[in-house]
């Protein structure tokens, strides 16, 4: 065997335990070790729920999930969930979270979507002051208040309020308009008066708002009516007859605003 054979042999046993050593490495790093995970039990949707309703046994199902895949605020126990009203749509398979639901109290299921410190006002409205039926419950609005003072005038007195419910629907299941008679809008005690004052004025008018646009409306300050600012109270005339036994004439009191007069008339 001469040198350069021996050369050949010799690069080709390093070569093929080179080789053999990147494979090992290679394969290492790309095989997945078995992790062994706890696993745990939380209740998921077996149908869709609207908003607005209240859940019942048939609506849960228990599904066994890896403890790293459950979310936080995951309901575990059917019994944190049954007769809870839904605050948001929920969809059939996803997790149930505490968050999406909340305790039905006395009343209306619409009372318990209000949200603390929050009062539900309804208006009145017509195919124009609603959007053209445009409006869904969850969607937002500025009012714009329009009334006369030398000419028509408008301000915009309330931004960025939450409507409830149109007529007597609080969910937004559906995706078309629909021309409704009354909505009902969330606000606070403040908001509220502001409302009935601007809507005692003058006529009012939804406009709607982009769910993203978070930008921050100027309001108009509703101040006190001009007529009434100038309204005086009208002087009132009033008149006292005494009958004068003594003398025979009569005496006439008489108030002019905060003057008191005596005439003396004879009889």
């Amino acid at each position: 065997m001469n040198n350069k054979t021996l050369l050949f042999v010799v690069l080709s046993l390093v070569f093929g335990v080179t080789a053999v050593y990147l494979a090992q490495n290679w394969l290492k790093s790309n095989t997945k070790d078995e992790v062994i995970s706890t696993t745990g039990t939380v209740i998921t949707m077996a149908t869709e729920v609207p908003l607005g309703a209240i859940l019942q046994r048939k609506h849960l199902s228990l599904t066994t999930l890896p403890e790293s895949l459950i979310p936080k605020g995951a309901v575990l126990d059917l019994a944190e969930a049954e007769g809870k009203v839904v605050k948001q749509k929920l969809y059939a398979g996803e997790v149930l979270r505490a968050e999406r639901l909340t305790a039905k109290g006395e009343g209306s299921t619409l009372a318990s979507l209000i949200t603390p410190t929050m009062r539900a006002v309804t208006i009145r409205v017509n195919d124009v002051v609603g959007v053209a039926g445009f409006l869904l419950p969850g969607n937002r609005v500025d009012i714009i208040n329009i009334f006369k003072s030398s000419g028509l005038k408008t301000d915009i007195v309330l931004s960025n309020v939450k409507i409830l419910a149109i007529d007597q629907r609080a969910s937004n299941d559906e995706n078309k308009p629909v021309l409704v008679r009354a909505v009902t809008l969330e606000l606070s005690l403040d908001q509220a008066e502001i409302l009935m004052i601007a809507k005692s004025r003058g006529s009012l008018q939804l406009a709607l708002r982009n769910p993203n646009d978070k930008a921050v409306i100027e309001l108009a300050e509703l101040e006190e009516d001009e007529d009434s600012k100038n309204r005086e109270v009208a002087p009132q005339l009033v008149q006292t007859v005494v009958k004068s036994e003594g003398n025979g004439s009569d005496k006439v009191f008489m108030l002019k605003g905060m003057k008191e007069l005596e005439i003396k008339v004879d009889n």
